[in-house]
């Protein structure tokens, strides 16, 4: 799993405590394995497919099955506390909800480190302008279906593999240079 960058961080235990009240409001018990498997979610603020949550989860209860983390992730998943998102590969991914836009989700996979890039200011600002700019309307209009929320992944560089890209590239043209 690569490294995430996030630009909103918040308290873990306090996120836990939303949850939990969420969680029974809406008549479900917080149950110890619940716990557990949103404790995995919110360590480093960052994407995790099922298995690397099982994983997590294994080490604070070994008890604790897959099958159970699965149930755990549909269940949250459905409520809507945690976010599943598709980002392009054959396994969906999870991060709790408070890291999603409600309305949008872009992300960016680089290509080489594989980094995932979410809540990017600089990258929402720019599609949500170009998307928003009546766009809603017009789906509406032309296609009879109403957008509440889409989800948009690019893959490319990131900026430091950009960069390195950009110095290699050099570095190699220099070389083929004094070969020659």
């Amino acid at each position: 799993m690569g490294k995430v960058i996030k630009e909103d961080f918040t308290d873990s235990s306090e996120k836990l405590m939303t949850l939990e009240k969420k969680l029974t409001n809406l008549g479900y018990r917080f149950t110890g394995q619940r716990k557990i498997v949103l404790q995995a979610l919110g360590s480093d603020n960052k994407l995790f497919d099922a298995d690397t949550i099982f994983m997590e989860v294994k080490k604070i209860d070994p008890s604790i099955g897959i099958s159970t983390v699965y149930r755990t992730l549909e269940l949250l998943s459905r409520l809507k506390l945690i976010c599943r998102i598709s980002v392009g590969i054959d396994k969906s991914m999870y991060m709790l909800s408070d890291n999603c836009r409600k309305d949008t989700a872009v992300y960016m996979i680089c290509d080489n480190c594989k980094r995932v890039i979410t809540n990017n200011e600089c990258l929402n600002s720019a599609i949500i302008i170009r998307l928003r700019e009546g766009s809603e309307k017009n789906i509406f209009n032309n296609c009879k279906l109403k957008i509440d929320k889409f989800q948009i992944v690019f893959s490319g560089l990131c900026e430091d593999c950009s960069k390195s890209s950009n110095s290699l590239a050099s570095l190699n043209s220099y070389q083929t240079e004094t070969k020659q």
